[in-house]
């Protein structure tokens, strides 16, 4: 992925103090097309977002830069007046407050992918339990945190439901988005983590990551992470970003979700997010 096309959230004021100029009329760039979008997108979905843009790209005149993050501080980058024109988050809870607060468009907020959650334990021993963690030491677990990733918030619900104290749970390694807790585990400085199953998806098309089916427990009886999208109010009059939306449900883009390690949504069931 060139870097070029991902804007990091450390590049974030530098993001609107561009979009300032050019809203005044004073040129920036002749490079960037006047059509198009900021896309920010939860780190779980930031290698299939970046599918999806090439994809709408290459059957567009629209140009789309992905902005990654965890949910939760995309979502207040969005209150404190970042120029982001949709919001994929990994949760349908923020997108519907955004509309309740007037930051978001009423109506446009949809489920665009159901993801997964797992514990990848490199080097258990036999078939992996949720209550074998009890042997670990909570600080050789990981988790993203929930306060700002639902990837976490559903890990610690899983964990509370097996029996686990809050003393231990507030003893647990917590990063910023359920991408770093793969990164954790990788660089060995936890032992287990609990990732998403697109975190297995990526790792076995780059070749970078060793992960084994065997050393992964998935929750697949627990409920999907239903994550969705929303049209932001700073977009509402972007062809480029109501593309975007609009283009989510086309078979094309919905396959590229599916290949990315998520569920999809029935079709039919489009209301409240």
């Amino acid at each position: 992925m060139s870097l070029s096309r991902v804007c990091r959230l450390v590049n974030a004021p530098l993001v609107m103090v561009v979009w300032m100029l050019w809203g005044h009329g004073i040129a920036v760039s002749a490079e960037r097309p006047i059509a198009g979008a900021r896309i920010a997108v939860a780190a779980n979905f930031r290698d299939t977002a970046e599918a999806i843009a090439l994809h709408l790209e290459a059957h567009s005149d629209y140009h789309y830069d992905i902005i990654v993050g965890s949910t939760g501080k995309l979502a207040s980058q969005v209150i404190n007046g970042a120029p982001f024109d949709v919001l994929m988050a990994a949760d349908r809870a923020r997108p519907q407050r955004l509309v309740e607060e007037g930051y978001a468009v009423a109506g446009s907020q949809r489920t665009y992918a159901l993801g997964e959650l797992g514990l990848w334990w490199p080097g258990a021993v036999g078939p992996i339990a949720i209550g074998d963690l009890s042997a670990l030491n909570p600080r050789e677990i990981c988790l993203a945190n929930p306060a700002l990733a639902p990837y976490g918030s559903a890990a610690l619900t899983v964990l509370r439901e097996a029996g686990f104290s809050e003393r231990y749970l507030a003893g647990l390694v917590r990063v910023d988005n359920v991408n770093l807790v793969t990164a954790m585990v990788t660089q060995r400085q936890v032992r287990a983590g609990f990732i998403a199953r697109s975190a297995l998806v990526i790792a076995a098309k780059r070749d970078t990551v060793q992960m084994d089916e065997t050393e992964i427990l998935w929750f697949s009886d627990h409920e999907p992470i239903h994550q969705a999208l929303v049209l932001l109010d700073h977009a509402q009059h972007n062809p480029a970003a109501h593309f975007w939306v609009e283009q989510i449900d086309h078979p094309a883009v919905r396959e590229l979700i599916r290949a990315g390690g998520y569920q999809l949504r029935p079709l039919e069931s489009t209301g409240g997010g």
